[in-house]
């Protein structure tokens, strides 16, 4: 199994400014090994367990103290959807990120699996397991300037 592919609003050009909506998605949940469902059997001494992982959520650490946990795979964002929330995942940054937004925040992407098994005989179980992937981005800040005429 490995970590999902981060897709978000500020994968294109890597900002983004405090306040705006940045959705989040999973780039690669059509591959079984980073969603799943992924399934796997093995035999060894006669005994035959098949194990089946599937991801139960991804927690976004946002880089900036906070986290986002998704029941989902997201929802791609199109350039059509503009300053509106993700209806399935996403987040509002509320600072920039380091120096002013020169530093990128870092995301990380943590995969919650769940893994059930049976075996012949009719023992089961389940176990749980992590995997993880990263993107950047930079968070910076959007200013207005009246002048009067």
């Amino acid at each position: 199994m490995k970590g999902v592919e981060i897709g978000s609003t500020t994968e294109e050009s890597g900002k983004g400014a405090v306040g705006l909506p940045v959705w989040l998605w999973v780039k690669n949940q059509g591959d079984a090994l980073a969603w799943g469902p992924y399934e796997k059997s093995a035999t060894l001494g006669g005994v035959t367990v098949t194990a089946t992982a599937r991801v139960a959520n991804v927690a976004y650490s946002m880089g900036d103290g906070q986290t986002v946990v998704c029941a989902n795979p997201g929802t791609v964002y199109l350039e059509g959807n503009g300053n509106t929330d993700s209806p399935t995942c996403g987040y509002r940054y509320a600072t920039m990120s380091p120096s002013n937004g020169a530093q990128p925040y870092t995301i990380t992407a943590t995969s919650n699996w769940e893994v059930s098994w049976t075996a012949t005989g009719g023992a089961s179980g389940a176990i749980a397991t992590t995997t993880q992937g990263q993107t950047q981005a930079r968070i910076g800040e959007l200013q207005a300037v009246n002048v009067k005429r």
